[in-house]
């Protein structure tokens, strides 16, 4: 039953996409942007669900903990949005947008999805986060310090980004984790096709709710700055968002926790380090001491929080609260 259910997923994702085109063509149409508003939201929940489903059953075949498959492979597959978006920004010549969308990622990812995700349930920790935790805080200081001293994320500093995080991988395939002997719940090839169409409809369905919600937003004349600070900020740590939720509910937590921590490493060192080597990434001293501050006080408050067994709801309730306080002033900077 749930292969058929998987089947209709498979044939949903492939119904959406003249959906979509037919979206573009009428931008002003509720009823057009509504329908696929509701579709990219199927297919984001959805696919969030078999994407977590997969990755577990992966880890268990492979005898890899799900905080390794949290770090890498579902981080890798909710990180391709910022990605994409750093990439064809940098090469369009729109460095502003490069970096604030990494480093906005960023810290939704802590102050939204991780605390969306301990809300929910507690996130109990293993003893690897707190090594990995730290890593991102070391990463991240070094991205404000270059950027900070330099106004710029030049493509040396890309470069230097990109060898750390090689090194990083190098040292994870490294690692003898112990793991609980965990049965996998699919065959091999039904965890990577799990795996595969749960990432595929985790990417397009944020495209799908994005791009409709931010024009039904215009059709109903909502404030562009308001758009800007929801919809699209938002919009592309929804990935992220639906995976760690998903993962969390399921008590999961490995995927849910090491799901952020290395979108984030990967968002800092890969998304920023590879576009900068299309264009160098400068900002100007605001864009770069306001995202900063509030970059560096929330990946030090959660690299905190893992030196301990787990995370708990009010601490995840301190991390959302942070979080509206950061887009508030985010509203009223400009």
């Amino acid at each position: 039953m749930k292969k058929v259910s998987a089947i209709v997923y498979i044939a949903i994702i492939a119904v959406s996409v003249p959906l979509y085109l037919l979206m573009l063509n009428n931008l002003s149409s509720i009823p057009i942007l509504t329908v696929n508003f509701i579709i990219g939201i199927y297919l984001l929940v959805k696919g969030s669900d078999y994407f977590v489903e997969g990755a577990a059953s992966i880890a268990a075949h492979k005898k890899i903990s799900q905080h390794t498959i949290g770090l890498t492979l579902v981080a890798l597959a909710t990180s391709l949005p910022e990605f994409a978006v750093s990439t064809i920004a940098s090469a369009s010549n729109h460095p502003v947008t490069a970096w604030g969308n990494a480093v906005g990622s960023n810290i939704a990812n802590i102050g939204l999805v991780l605390g969306v995700a301990a809300i929910l349930m507690p996130l109990s920790l293993s003893k690897y986060v707190k090594r990995d935790a730290l890593i991102l805080l070391g990463v991240t200081a070094l991205l404000i310090t270059i950027a900070l001293f330099t106004h710029e994320v030049a493509w040396w500093a890309g470069i230097i980004f990109i060898v750390i995080y090689i090194i990083y991988m190098m040292e994870i395939r490294r690692r003898k984790e112990s793991m609980e002997s965990i049965p996998a719940e699919h065959s091999i090839l039904w965890s990577w096709i799990y795996t595969i169409f749960g990432a595929i409809g985790i990417v397009w369905g944020a495209e799908v709710v994005v791009k409709s919600a931010i024009n039904i937003a215009i059709v109903a004349h909502i404030p562009e700055i308001i758009i800007a600070a929801t919809a699209i900020a938002i919009g592309t740590s929804l990935p992220e968002l639906a995976t760690s939720v998903a993962a969390a509910l399921k008590k999961k937590y490995g995927i849910a926790v090491g799901n952020v921590i290395g979108s984030n490493i990967f968002n800092t060192l890969i998304v920023l380090g590879g576009a900068s080597l299309f264009n160098p990434i400068k900002i100007s001293f605001h864009d770069i001491t306001f995202n900063s501050i509030f970059l560096g006080v929330f990946t030090l408050t959660v690299a905190l929080m893992c030196l301990k067994k787990r995370i708990s709801r009010f601490e995840g309730l301190l991390l959302i609260i942070i979080y509206a306080i950061f887009s508030i002033m985010l509203i009223y900077s400009f």
